[in-house]
């Protein structure tokens, strides 16, 4: 009974609050979100921990990846360079798309700019503020995100971890 009353909760959030684009199976939100309505598509076995904040045009979270909490994606800024006019009354910026690839961790609290790409199986340290492109299997910390080790000790250990998680989304 609980798990029927845990999809079914996980039904009216996706479709009417949040109204995602897509979402896979095995998929947990937590709590407390503000996600922008029609703006993520979400992979199979996606975990959203509690007090997320998304608020980009659009995003895509590929399967096997976890949001901690407070973890923030954010951009389209106000325009600020225009003489004459307050920042106030100078309207957004450009949206760019957010991809998160399979298999990514995004650490407590946080924050992907928007145009980012974090590629497949990377991590993203607590607290972290992710600027630019993220390379497959890198470990990255602070503010800006810089590299700090790869995942795994060589090429081949992430070949094959890559495939073992394709089979796995088969």
């Amino acid at each position: 009974m609980k798990k029927i009353l845990k999809q079914v909760r996980i039904f009216f959030l996706l479709t009417f609050k949040y109204s995602f684009i897509s979402y896979g199976k095995d998929f947990y939100c937590g709590k407390d979100l503000f996600i922008r309505k029609k703006c993520l598509s979400v992979g199979d076995n996606v975990y959203i921990g509690n007090k997320c904040h998304i608020s980009v045009k659009r995003i895509y979270l590929d399967s096997f990846t976890m949001l901690g909490s407070s973890v923030s994606i954010v951009g389209g800024d106000h325009k600020f360079d225009t003489v004459g006019i307050p920042t106030i009354f100078n309207g957004r910026d450009i949206e760019k798309t957010v991809q998160i690839e399979k298999d990514v961790w995004i650490g407590h609290g946080a924050t992907i700019l928007h145009g980012v790409t974090i590629s497949e199986g990377a991590i993203v340290a607590a607290q972290s503020v992710v600027t630019k492109n993220v390379d497959p299997y890198t470990i990255v910390a602070g503010n800006p995100a810089k590299f700090i080790r790869y995942r795994f000790a060589s090429k081949e250990e992430s070949l094959r971890h890559s495939e073992i998680i394709n089979q796995l989304n088969s």
